[in-house]
């Protein structure tokens, strides 16, 4: 991707994030690149192109962190914190295209929406595994898999606002801290 492409791409995620995708125009895109809404289209397709590749960059992020981890950990609770770290970093580090990944990928069209619901499903399907493999170890309390996940998600899916800056705690200090709380509860 060239330099321009990839501003644009930031760009456009960051106005997907604050607007949302169907109030952000072309003209809002090009205005924060410096550009005419013409010159535009010289380094891009269309404002749904640019919704794809954010959502699935998104995506394929999450799909390698979870191939990487489960190469390198064997223990289900490491994977789990791992996860949770992966999480944490895409949400710190491109929180723009994770409020899009999260939220704005419901305007994909076909045939990308059921691609990209796919990538989702794998992502899932790994984790609930991951999970199953806990609970049969012993590892993690025999509670349901799909419930653990969801809990697990949700409390995660804040990081990538403003208001995680409230926090004062850097990266690895929000990273050890959420873990410990997900893994071990909040009661001494």
């Amino acid at each position: 991707m060239t330099t321009k492409k990839e501003e644009i791409h930031t760009a456009a995620a960051k106005l997907f994030g604050e607007k949302g995708f169907a109030a952000s125009s072309v003209r809002d895109i090009a205005h924060a690149v410096g550009l005419g809404a013409a010159s535009l289209y010289n380094h891009m397709g269309s404002k749904d192109e640019l919704l794809t590749t954010i959502c699935f960059r998104c995506a394929n992020e999450f799909l390698e962190g979870m191939q990487l981890i489960e190469l390198t950990q064997s223990d289900p609770v490491e994977k789990i914190k791992e996860l949770i770290s992966l999480q944490i970093r895409i949400a710190l580090h491109d929180e723009s295209s994770l409020t899009v990944f999260n939220d704005e990928w419901r305007h994909l069209q076909e045939p990308f929406l059921s691609s990209f619901l796919e990538l989702r499903r794998q992502y899932e399907t790994a984790y609930l595994r991951i999970i199953r493999e806990g609970i049969e170890k012993g590892r993690l309390q025999n509670s349901d898999p799909y419930l653990m996940y969801q809990l697990i998600l949700s409390s995660l899916r804040w990081l990538h606002m403003p208001t995680v800056k409230k926090t004062k705690l850097n990266e690895q200090q929000l990273t050890e801290q959420i873990s410990s709380i997900l893994i071990n509860g909040i009661v001494l």
